[in-house]
């Protein structure tokens, strides 16, 4: 996918002048989920935030050097790390779909009452309605940088002399983790995990695809393939688990060519989990983490795939 919209996003910041700023505490808990609450900020002179918004679009979109050059494809969300790539992920994405909905009303009615330097944020957000290609669109700029800061060896002059600043502060910065664009994300880093806690979600989407593995019955000690796909960075690699493949590994036939196609021992006719590395390579296999070699057939193991265009 074309950075171009990306792009198109940035150069048209500047054609909102009613910009709300927010800084963001985010709330992760195992019985209640993540949770969000906002506090509006009002800057002064309020025009000055209108100015900080087009520097952020100028960081990103200048002719030489704009941050966006650095970018080489937008591409789904699947777990990997790639350098260079914007992740996206759709609303109704299940990594996303609750923490975006609940992030939707905390900033739709921000607290203008909670003293915001004792907050303990992690995060501030930029929220506004642009105009790119003739029509209006919501957006939110999201960095993932705690605002408030406390200023240390820093000092003012008054009187000739000059005296320590110790009072806490809001710090923005120009360059931007987070893009939502309408109802889209863009994760411009992976910092952006942090917002919506997907390190919970793509743990939930590992153990619902382990409970499908289980089904088919294709290794010879689940509960060890089990325990190795769970842990470590594996359960990040079912993000991108292929339905397909499984399917396919019902065959004992098509189990017995991926067995030798990619060194995984087998047990009869199923994957045996007693030899050192089979449960990383059946997750590689099943995560599209596994490819073979163009030219001499070999396994090799690639950090994302997607389809040949």
């Amino acid at each position: 996918m074309s950075i171009n919209l990306i792009e198109h996003i940035f150069e048209g910041l500047h054609t909102c002048n009613a910009w709300s700023l927010q800084i963001l505490k985010i709330n992760n808990s195992k019985r209640n989920g993540t949770s969000y609450f906002a506090r509006e900020i009002e800057l002064n002179p309020p025009e000055r935030l209108y100015d900080f918004v087009c520097e952020i679009a100028d960081f990103y979109c200048k002719e030489k050097d704009g941050r966006l050059k650095s970018f080489l494809e937008i591409r789904d969300y699947d777990g990997s790390a790639l350098d260079r790539t914007i992740y996206k992920l759709e609303k109704n994405n299940q990594m996303i779909e609750e923490e975006l909905r609940t992030l939707f009303e905390a900033i739709s009615d921000p607290d203008h009452e909670t003293n915001p330097l004792e907050m303990r944020s992690q995060a501030y957000l930029l929220k506004g309605v642009i105009t790119v290609g003739g029509e209006e669109h919501a957006v939110k700029l999201i960095s993932m940088q705690n605002p408030v800061s406390t200023l240390k060896h820093k000092f003012w002059m008054a009187n000739g002399t000059f005296t320590e600043i110790t009072d806490k502060v809001i710090s923005l910065r120009t360059t931007i983790d987070i893009v939502i664009y309408d109802n889209t994300v863009y994760m411009m880093t992976l910092a952006g995990e942090k917002l919506f806690n997907m390190e919970r979600a793509y743990k939930n989407v590992c153990n619902e695809k382990l409970n499908e593995i289980d089904k088919y019955d294709i290794v010879n000690d689940f509960k060890s393939f089990g325990d190795l796909a769970g842990s470590g960075h594996n359960p990040r690699k079912f993000v991108a688990f292929n339905d397909g493949h499984l399917k396919k590994l019902k065959k004992p036939s098509d189990r017995k060519k991926i067995a030798k196609k990619f060194g995984i021992p087998l047990d009869g006719d199923k994957f045996d989990m007693s030899k050192e590395g089979s449960a990383d390579k059946l997750v590689k296999v099943l995560c599209d983490r596994g490819m073979v070699d163009p030219f001499d057939d070999n396994p090799m193991e690639v950090a994302g795939s997607k389809k040949w265009q």
